[in-house]
């Protein structure tokens, strides 16, 4: 595999950890507010 092919799957695979960080952050909350937790339940 030449260098192009590993930049390439590396800056994809970055991309997807990035976007499974922000939608975690994102949607935290909501689980907890979807069960009708209190904060001392979680």
């Amino acid at each position: 595999m030449d260098i192009s092919k590993i930049l390439i799957i590396l800056l994809g695979s970055i991309a997807i950890y990035l976007t499974f960080l922000f939608l975690g952050f994102n949607l935290r909350n909501k689980n907890s507010k979807a069960q009708n937790l209190t904060n001392k339940e979680k």
